[in-house]
């Protein structure tokens, strides 16, 4: 019988919990600077921008472009060798920030994908876990 590999699981915490809770809800959370009124990922203290700490959680949109993108062979862990190849992306996402994350059903040769809109969806990533990852809206109905 063959032992199934789990993923790395990500370090909750009491600063970053609204991000991983809103994955698992199917919502990409961020957090928003009540000063300057900036997004800001990954979650923080205070914002980077203005240095203030009014910083709430907001729901995104979960839209955003790709910026750059690889196409990973040889994974950094045997849990995901299952999924290899895949393609794994910066996202400029529509509020400011930029978030790294696997495209899902995107083409893993041969195609630059710069430029292209994505959306987020959640996936599973381990017992009780959803992780955010994209789709390409080019060619949705």
């Amino acid at each position: 019988m063959e032992m199934q590999v789990l993923k790395p699981q990500p370090r909750v915490n009491s600063l970053n919990e609204p991000f991983w809770q809103g994955c698992n809800e199917g919502r990409l959370m961020m957090q928003r600077c009540g000063d300057c009124a900036r997004h800001v990922f990954y979650p923080r203290v205070c914002c980077p921008y203005c240095h203030e700490d009014r910083l709430s959680w907001v729901e995104a949109s979960g839209r955003g472009t790709i910026i750059s993108h690889t196409t990973v062979y040889r994974t950094h862990h045997d849990g995901f060798n299952a999924e290899a190849p895949y393609v794994f992306a910066a996202i400029s996402l529509d509020e400011g920030p930029c978030l790294y994350a696997q495209l899902q059903r995107a083409p893993v040769a041969g195609t630059s994908l710069i430029g292209t809109a994505v959306r987020a969806v959640f996936v599973d990533h381990g017992p009780g876990r959803k992780i955010a990852a994209f789709l390409l809206v080019d060619g949705e109905s």
